[in-house]
């Protein structure tokens, strides 16, 4: 049962994203599909925005948009119709780990966003190191969660986890 929770939890935003992106409004999903395949992309990007240290906000923007590229990644997966395996919940939560990780590290030191995306991200690197969906099906990865969405709600920031 909680395998399919969490499939489902995963696949409907998964392809509301994809419905929304028909819109044709938004360029940047073909230009950002490179960074989170390429981890040395990504931290090449981290450094200068660490220096001058960004605003939540902006973390949060960057997180949703590190969010829904990992969730295009399940969606195009489970397109050809078939079952996602251990190993890409795997690649997503190390991807959702190491993503949010390096955002949270631009964030000011005193940032209660920037807290909460380091929260998620640690336990969603836990998620992955299980090796298995049903390993973020557990209070702390939940609470880490809500965490993170709560933290950029006030800053006017929907994030969609």
């Amino acid at each position: 049962m909680r395998k399919t929770t969490l499939f489902q939890a995963l696949l409907i935003p998964a392809a509301v994203l994809a419905l929304t992106a028909c819109g044709g409004d938004d360029p940047e999903p073909t230009a950002s599909g490179t960074p989170t395949t390429d981890p040395t992309a990504a931290s090449s990007s981290a450094p200068p925005a660490a220096a001058a240290g960004k605003g939540d906000k902006e973390l949060c923007e960057a997180a949703n948009k590190a969010s829904m590229e990992l969730r295009q990644t399940l969606l195009d997966a489970v397109s050809g119709g078939e079952e996602p395996d251990p190993g890409l919940f795997e690649e997503i939560f190390t991807g959702l780990a190491t993503e949010f990780g390096a955002i949270a590290a631009t964030g000011d030191a005193d940032s209660e966003v920037a807290a909460a995306l380091t929260a998620y991200s640690e336990e969603a690197g836990k998620a992955a190191a299980a090796g298995s969906p049903e390993a973020a099906d557990n209070p702390d990865f939940l609470k880490a969660t809500e965490a993170a969405v709560e933290a950029c709600e006030t800053v006017g920031v929907s994030l969609d986890l």
